[in-house]
């Protein structure tokens, strides 16, 4: 995986090493996938699933999603974590405090039953412990789709606790 050549404004704050970052991502409940139709972005939280490098996402077969995918399927996504405001004794002095994941990648349909259900599989596990059964109907009924990780990179601030008097 190939890092973004972006700068990151506050190098002290990036995080770099994979491990922390896939922490991030593991304990994150909704991730924000960013689509591009016309010059125009759309963001949408889903839930999803993680596993060696691809992020997972389930939907119908129909909608705005399929559609934009269908004709670019570049994407960019982000979760975020252990978020609390900070107030200050000024208003322009708040903060937040965070853990945060941003990455780039391609979005790809998974059209294969047995692709399909290790997808439904990774997406549940990520929520919840066990084996889990579909039916072949549940299956061909629901639209999966890979995402690619080409680069990503972690943030975080722990500031400390200054409450904002009032």
């Amino acid at each position: 995986m190939e890092k973004q050549n972006i700068a990151m404004n506050r190098s002290d704050r990036e995080i770099t090493n994979l491990n922390q970052i896939e922490e991030i991502l593991a304990k994150a409940n909704i991730l924000r996938v960013a689509l591009c139709e016309n010059n125009l972005p759309y963001v949408i939280p889903v839930n999803f699933g993680y596993k060696e490098k691809s992020i997972y996402i389930h939907c119908a077969k129909k909608g705005k999603k399929i559609d934009i995918l269908t004709r670019n399927n570049n994407v960019s996504f982000e979760v975020d974590i252990d978020t609390e405001l900070v107030g200050a004794e000024n208003a322009c002095g708040c903060s937040m405090k965070y853990k945060s994941v941003v990455g780039f990648g391609k979005a790809y349909f998974i059209l294969d039953s047995k692709e399909k259900k290790q997808a439904l599989d990774i997406i549940m596990a990520h929520y919840f412990k066990g084996v889990f059964e579909y039916s072949l109907g549940e299956i061909e009924k629901t639209c999966l789709i890979r995402i690619d990780i080409d680069s990503m990179t972690g943030k975080k601030s722990a500031v400390g606790h200054i409450y904002f008097k009032h």
